[in-house]
């Protein structure tokens, strides 16, 4: 753990940094690994759009909820364990960011969260694609996610 290591703290976010960079050199156009960058953002980008793109959730407490929702989705449809969602809850708790809709006045309309997820840059003909956890480390892009499976993710969280 880096908490409280100021040097630790400023190379993890300097190796992410190059990491990112690199892979969005790689994929320009988002046709391969440059989407697994995306994990969250489809659960986060619903969420920002249902609080109106306002200051009652910013960006990353946005990814940050929609990460554990895409890690739910990912629990749900057998790709990893609850054990490694855990550790992701903790993670993320640890860095002071939210988990739950509760932060930013939710639950919201489950129903109004697809909607925005229609929209959404990652969806084909309206079929609903999320990025997700197929165990710590390892993620993959998943094409016409039913809407009964997300459905669930989006009740009382």
């Amino acid at each position: 753990m880096i908490a409280g290591d100021k040097a630790a703290l400023a190379r993890a976010v300097k190796h992410s940094c190059e990491t990112k960079a690199a892979i969005v050199a790689a994929d320009e156009r988002e046709g391969g690994q440059r989407a697994l960058l995306n994990f969250g953002h489809t659960f986060g980008h619903a969420l920002e759009a249902e609080t109106g793109f306002s200051d009652r959730l910013y960006h990353g407490e946005a990814v940050a909820i929609g990460m554990v929702q895409a890690m739910d989705l990912s629990v749900s449809l057998g790709l990893c364990s609850a054990a490694d969602r855990a550790r992701l809850v903790g993670h993320l708790t640890a860095c002071g960011l939210p988990v739950d809709q509760s932060a930013c006045g939710g639950p919201f309309d489950p129903a109004r969260l697809v909607a925005h997820m229609r929209l959404d840059k990652k969806a084909k003909a309206g079929e609903l694609t999320f990025v997700v956890c197929t165990g710590l480390g390892s993620s993959a892009v998943r094409d016409g996610v039913p809407e009964d499976s997300v459905l669930p993710i989006l009740t009382d969280r």
